[in-house]
C-alpha cells in the first residue's frame, strides 16, 4: 500500500494529456535520468513529473519496466484508446475510466480504492477519513503517520472537488482545475461532508459500463460465464461500489445492454444474474469511441 507518491499534487485538468504526449513521445520521459529532458518538454517542475509518473501508472494508462535505458512507461489498452480518440479527455466516459483505475488500484492508490470500497456510509468529514483510514491502514501492517493521512485526504478531495470559484470555462489556468471535478462523484453536502453522488445512466454510457464489468469480471467474461447482480452491487472492486450506484438504476443499464445484445439476464432461484455472451468485450471501447 502507497500513499503520497503524489507529493501532494493532486491531478489536475491537463495532466491527462501531458502524460499521453509525453509517453508517445519517450516511453522512457519518466525514467530518473531523463528528468532535466522531461521538465524541459513537458513544462512542469521536477516534484510534478515525479507525480505525473505516479497518476500515470495510478489510473491505468501506463504500467512500468526496465530496460537497459531506464525505466519504461508500456501502453494500456485505455491508453492506446485516449491517444487516438480522446486525447484531451473530454468525455464523460474517459474520466469514468480514470476513476475506476483509482477506485481499484488497492496498492497504487490506497485512499481511492479504500474510499469507494471500504467505506461503508456515502459521506465522510475529513476527521473520520483520518482516524478511520489511518486505522484501516495500521491494520494492514502500514506504519505512517497521521499527518501523511491528512495529505492524502486532501489530495483525494482536490481530484474530485474544487474550490466554490472553480470555474472552467473562466479561470485563467486550467492546470489547477481537479481533473475529475466534470464527473461530480463527490461534492460537499448540506453537512460540509465529502459525499458520494448517486451515478444513473445518464452519467455513464453504456458501453462503458458493460466495458467495466466485463474487464472486473474478466474470466467470467472471457468464458461466457454469469455472475449475479448482488456480487455487482455489493462486493468490492464491482461497479456498485465504486460508481455508487443504486440496484434499480443498475437493472436499467442491464435491460438496455440486453437489448443491444450485449449480455443476457437471466434467473436462478430467484436470484438475478448477468450472463455474458460470446464477445470481445475489450472491444467495447472502440464502439464507445469510434461507434
Amino acid at each position: 500500500m502507497v500513499l503520497n507518491k503524489h507529493g501532494s499534487f493532486y491531478m489536475r485538468n491537463g495532466w491527462g494529456t501531458k502524460i499521453l504526449l509525453a509517453v508517445n513521445e519517450d516511453k522512457h520521459i519518466f525514467s530518473p535520468s531523463k528528468e532535466q529532458e522531461a521538465v524541459d518538454n513537458i513544462g512542469v517542475g521536477r516534484i510534478m513529473i515525479k507525480a505525473l509518473r505516479y497518476w500515470a501508472v495510478a489510473m491505468g494508462l501506463t504500467t512500468e519496466g526496465k530496460d537497459a535505458e531506464g525505466i519504461v512507461q508500456e501502453k494500456t489498452n485505455i491508453f492506446k484508446a485516449l491517444e487516438f480518440s480522446d486525447i484531451y479527455f473530454q468525455r464523460q466516459g474517459s474520466l469514468l475510466l480514470m476513476h475506476r483505475s483509482l477506485a481499484l488500484n488497492k496498492e497504487e492508490a490506497t485512499a481511492w480504492y479504500w474510499l469507494f470500497n471500504e467505506w461503508g456510509s456515502n459521506s465522510i468529514c475529513k476527521e473520520e477519513f483520518i482516524d478511520a483510514f489511518y486505522l484501516y491502514l495500521t491494520v494492514n501492517g502500514v506504519s505512517i503517520r497521521k499527518a501523511a493521512v491528512d495529505k492524502e485526504y486532501n489530495c483525494l478531495r482536490s481530484t474530485y472537488i474544487g474550490d466554490d470559484n472553480f470555474d472552467l470555462k473562466n479561470i485563467m489556468d486550467e492546470d489547477t482545475y481537479p481533473f475529475l471535478a466534470p464527473l461530480k462523484i463527490l461534492y460537499v453536502d448540506d453537512n460540509k461532508r465529502m459525499a458520494k453522488r448517486l451515478l444513473t445512466q445518464k452519467d455513464i454510457p453504456l458501453e462503458i459500463l458493460i466495458y467495466c464489468i466485463a474487464m472486473d469480471n474478466i474470466e467470467e467474461s472471457k468464458n461466457s460465464a454469469s455472475i449475479s447482480i448482488d456480487k455487482l452491487m455489493e462486493e468490492r472492486y464491482q461497479i456498485g461500489k465504486y460508481f455508487n450506484m443504486k440496484y434499480s438504476k443498475l437493472m436499467d443499464f442491464l435491460l438496455e445492454a440486453e437489448n443491444k445484445g450485449y449480455i443476457a439476464l437471466n434467473n436462478n432461484f430467484g436470484n438475478r444474474y448477468v450472463e455474458f455472451v460470446d464477445r470481445e468485450y475489450n472491444q467495447l471501447l472502440d464502439k464507445y469511441y469510434i461507434g
